[in-house]
Order: C-alpha cells, then sequence, then structure tokens
C-alpha cells in the first residue's frame, strides 16, 4: 500500500508534466486574449528541452525586450552607445538578485529532495527509500 502512495504522489511524471505544460500555455493564452496584453511563457522541460508561447520566437522577443526596458531606471538624457556606470550598477544588481533567488531556489530543491519523508499514520514521519 505504500508503494501505491508513493507511485500516486510521483512528480516526475511525464504525463503529469505534459497536462501541466499545456495548462499554463492555455492560461497565457486565455490571459493574453481576456486581457488584451502581451504574454509570453517560457518553458524549460526535464530533459533541458525550451518551449514557448507563442511558439513565434519574434513575438516572445518582443515581450522579453519590453520586460527587460521596464527593469532599467528611466534614463534622463540622450541615450549613448556606452552605458553609464549607474547603468552597469543596475544590471548588476538585478543579476545579484536573480542569482541569489536562483541560489535559494536549488537550495530548497535539495533540501527537498534530501529530505522525502511523508506524514504516516497517527501524526509520526517515515523516511521513504
Amino acid at each position: 500500500m505504500e508503494k501505491e502512495d508513493q507511485s500516486k504522489k510521483k512528480t516526475n511524471n511525464p504525463k503529469s508534466y505534459q497536462e501541466r505544460k499545456e495548462c499554463i500555455k492555455r492560461k497565457s493564452m486565455e490571459l493574453a486574449t481576456l486581457c488584451d496584453i502581451k504574454v509570453c511563457t517560457i518553458i524549460t522541460g526535464p530533459n533541458g528541452e525550451l518551449q514557448t508561447w507563442p511558439n513565434n520566437l519574434d513575438a516572445c522577443k518582443e515581450v522579453l525586450d519590453l520586460y527587460s526596458e521596464n527593469l532599467k531606471p528611466e534614463k534622463k538624457h540622450k541615450e549613448s552607445s556606452t552605458p553609464e556606470p549607474e547603468e552597469e550598477q543596475g544590471e548588476k544588481d538585478i543579476l545579484t538578485l536573480l542569482e541569489s533567488k536562483l541560489a535559494a531556489i536549488n537550495k530548497r530543491i535539495c533540501s527537498l529532495e534530501k529530505k522525502n519523508v511523508v506524514v504516516a499514520d497517527k501524526g509520526k514521519r517515515k523516511r521513504i527509500e
């Protein structure tokens, strides 16, 4: 019976991944249609394959460009070809923030993989191997 519970809770099921991926794409399409906004979804699969919605990469690039423009601080002077020190610092701050969040997520994934516990009957915890 324990093995049945474990197989039902398996999260790296390819069928489950497919269903969830299609749901995310469908919700992105609904959001774009109903709210009349630009939406881009990038999904990295368990095997490292990269999929996007919309499938047109130019549309995805357009949304990503809009996103990156909104991250940059407003410029008070004419754009020049060389970035100002303030802009470089802002980009470094964003990269540092993203790297720290990525490290925290990876740390959480590792701890969850190591923990791998299930609450059994009577509130006791058992380690499943």
